[in-house]
């Protein structure tokens, strides 16, 4: 429990956007006291952590814990104390307070404003004094204050409450008796749980949900303290047939649990296999704690089962008779109702046999569950057995391709490679996008696999098929250790080929590396036009920033305007990537390269990209561009991006607020207009 407060604590200085090490170590702890009866949200959070960390060093002795409880409810006693110090010393309560401190804290109970912290905070106080305070507060409570008081009185089962809890349960408010109810159910002691049965007595059926969920609570504490004669019988009210399904499989539940050992697995199967759809799954939920010979019984009638519990015991005699219920799993398998079908195709997997390979393969083709349940059991057979029979399908049965090579993909199955690369060779995107699919999981970045995936990348033409097949090589090359380099496989593999330049550096430039910046430099001087350009396409797909100088001069002095395009695109993308530059230079270069977009699309991207600025200085330049029709939408996009972010909207509210104004007006999504507003009042 004290761990989940002070998680609890972290997270609200965490939301303020306050490192844990930075200003807490450094500050004085008396000052922190003194500081702390001003505190007003949004100030600096780091006086506060010193007091955190203070609580719980003192939390070593019942001394140190009880003078520290005193020092914070005479803090929390001061009239000139804030709202938010008051706030922050009941949750400091919650942890360090003892019975000494419910006087001070139950005379907030019933004020609007703290009323809500201090129960908390009297609620984990051990003792009869915070009982005491709770129930003394609850007849001059009203409204959530009140149900709040109730709620707590039923987590501390306190039978002295019952009393005044009965003639809550009779309001006319709905809140209040139900939450009445719901605590005298938790209580459970006995004068609660008659007073229950006496409702329950009067009431129809079936039950309203919160006098059944009382009822339930009172039955499981009456189970709890040995009192099993009543809890069974109001376990069978609830389990009667015309209450609402879910009280009648609550109440069976717990009926069932009363039963000794043989007397509950008999009821389980008569359950199992009876009539009744409740009794069913709550049978069904515990038919794998029978035992073996209990299970044999079970099977000799599984015409009697539902559909449910056929599924249910098709599993479990997969996993306890492995190939003896081979035939008959086989047999459901071809079953008519997809469930059965799914259930029994699951569990040839199971049992592990490879008979049922062939029956596995079609039904992969079926789709939907049984199609998973299909891919499950063969990922979970013979590795090569299974790989063997998909190779066949894939060239034999062309329907079943796509499912076939995501099983392939998940045995990581090497023999695949070659035929999926003859499949990516093919036109039809239905055909090459799955092979391509299969070879970036199966393929890895080595002197075997790169060769090939090259030489597929040579066969194919110019578009958004050649794109794909690069995305695969690279993907395969991700595979390499963080601190390798991607493009040394490449490299190498280049050596013993003919490749011209335009038809691998484009690649290069989504690799990067040492090695693949020397190719595309020298690319760049060439007197070739296409190698030239295939050397900016690569430059421009750069994954980082160390090539946005280059991007920068093409883009400012080039007189190819389709390479201009291309260079300020590629170096706005890679400037406002993440990076340990600061911020304001990042916001320089993207200010450089609005001067030099000649078209509404580029500068609309740096305006977004501009968005991952997080200062002030982008906010208000964003907002320059807000009376622009030509790029505003997009001016709006990134400032309700950066409002976003707590750390700098919330110091900054006064700067903010008539800008997300604006935005809310000219935006054209109403979604972000939303959000703007919502950042604007500080949500």
């Amino acid at each position: 429990m004290r761990f989940k407060k002070r998680y609890g604590l972290l997270l609200i200085g965490l939301m303020l956007g306050v490192g844990l090490g930075s200003g807490a170590s450094e500050s004085n702890c008396e000052e922190a006291w003194s500081t702390l009866p001003s505190y007003r949200y949004g100030d600096d959070f780091a006086p506060l952590l010193a007091i955190d960390r203070a609580v719980i060093q003192a939390m070593d002795s019942p001394e140190s814990q009880a003078a520290i409880a005193a020092r914070l409810a005479a803090l929390l006693a001061q009239p000139d104390t804030t709202a938010a110090a008051r706030q922050y010393i009941c949750l400091q309560l919650r942890q360090a307070g003892t019975a000494a401190e419910a006087p001070v804290l139950a005379g907030l109970l019933t004020d609007p404003q703290d009323g809500e912290m201090a129960r908390h905070a009297l609620e984990a106080i051990a003792g009869p004094e915070s009982l005491a305070a709770l129930r003394e507060a609850l007849a001059s409570a009203e409204g959530s204050l009140q149900i709040g008081l109730i709620h707590s009185l039923g987590a501390r089962r306190d039978a002295e409450a019952v009393p005044a809890l009965e003639g809550l349960a009779s309001e006319e408010d709905a809140s209040v008796a139900e939450a009445a109810l719901g605590a005298l159910g938790k209580i459970g002691s006995p004068r609660a749980a008659d007073y229950l049965q006496a409702r329950a007595e009067q009431a129809e059926m079936p039950w309203s949900r919160p006098l059944a969920r009382a009822m339930l609570r009172a039955a499981e504490s009456l189970a709890a303290a040995e009192q099993e004669t009543a809890a069974r019988a109001i376990f069978g009210q609830l389990g009667d047939a015309e209450q609402e399904p879910g009280s009648r499989r609550a109440g069976w539940s717990g009926w069932l649990e009363l039963q000794a050992p043989e007397a509950r697995a008999e009821t389980i199967l008569d359950w199992f296999a009876g009539d009744d759809p409740d009794r069913r799954r709550v049978a069904a939920a515990r038919i794998r704690t029978l035992t073996d010979a209990q299970i044999e019984a079970a099977t000799e009638r599984l015409e009697e089962l539902s559909e449910a519990g056929m599924l249910a015991l098709i599993q479990i005699m997969a996993d306890r008779r492995g190939e003896q219920a081979l035939p008959m799993v086989l047999e459901l398998a071809d079953s008519e109702r997809p469930e059965l079908q799914a259930a029994a195709v699951r569990a040839l997997g199971q049992i592990g046999d490879t008979a049922a390979i062939p029956r596995l393969v079609t039904a992969l083709t079926a789709g939907g569950a049984a199609g998973r349940a299909a891919r499950e059991a063969l990922a979970a057979l013979p590795r090569d057995d299974v790989g063997r029979a998909l190779l066949q399908a894939l060239d034999e049965r062309p329907e079943a391709r796509s499912p076939v090579i995501e099983v392939l993909d998940d045995l990581t199955y090497y023999p695949a490679i070659d035929p999926l690369i003859e499949l990516a060779r093919q036109d039809d995107p239905g055909v090459y996008q799955p092979a391509l699919q299969g070879l970036r999981g199966i393929a890895d970045p080595d002197e075997h696999d790169i060769p090939r995936l090259l030489a597929l990348l040579w066969d194919t033409p110019a578009g958004a098929r050649r794109d794909d097949v690069e995305r695969t090589i690279l993907i395969v090359s991700d595979k390499l250790p963080a601190d390798a380099d991607r493009a040394g496989p490449v490299l190498a593999a280049l050596a013993d080929t003919e490749a011209e330049p335009a038809d691998y550096l484009p690649l290069l430039g989504r690799l990067g590396g040492p090695g693949a910046r020397q190719r595309i430099d020298t690319a760049l001087e060439s007197d070739d036009a296409e190698t030239r350009e295939a050397a900016v396409r690569g430059l421009c797909n750069w994954p980082n920033a160390e090539v946005a100088e280059p991007l920068r001069e093409i883009a400012a002095s080039t007189d190819n305007p389709t390479h201009q395009r291309w260079a300020l695109r590629a170096f706005t993308r890679v400037v406002s990537l993440p990076s340990e530059r600061p911020e304001a230079e990042t916001l320089a270069m993207l200010r450089d390269a609005m001067q030099m977009a000649r078209h509404p699309d580029d500068r609309q991207l740096i305006l977004q990209r501009a968005g991952a600025v997080r200062t002030m200085e982008s906010v208000e330049w964003l907002a320059g561009f807000l009376d622009d029709e030509e790029v505003n939408q997009a001016a709006c996009q990134a400032l309700v991006e950066l409002a976003h972010h707590r750390f700098l909207r919330q110091p900054n509210r006064e700067r903010f607020a008539p800008i997300l104004e604006k935005v809310a007006q000219i935006t054209e999504d109403r979604e972000l207009a939303d959000r703007a507003q919502r950042y604007r009042l500080g949500l």
